[in-house]
């Protein structure tokens, strides 16, 4: 399973059976900032990484999470 695939199936547990695509906003899937850093967190631990604070808050759709986890990967 490839980077994109692993966060949308995530997020897909998270968001309790919504659709979410690359393109959904985060607040519009009923995150709230909790539940945004909780999955962060999760990513980290998954695949080794860290999240600045800064960044994790100008993460606004699905997509921002992906190409940032791909850029810290790389």
């Amino acid at each position: 399973m490839n980077i994109q695939e692993q966060v949308l199936e995530g997020l897909k547990k998270v968001v309790n059976g919504k659709e979410v695509s690359l393109e959904s906003n985060l607040k519009e899937l009923g995150l709230d900032s909790l539940d945004v850093v909780d999955m962060l967190m999760d990513l980290e631990e998954k695949f080794g990484i860290e999240f600045e604070n800064d960044e994790m808050m100008a993460f606004t759709v699905v997509k921002d999470i992906v190409s940032a986890i791909e850029n810290k990967t790389k």
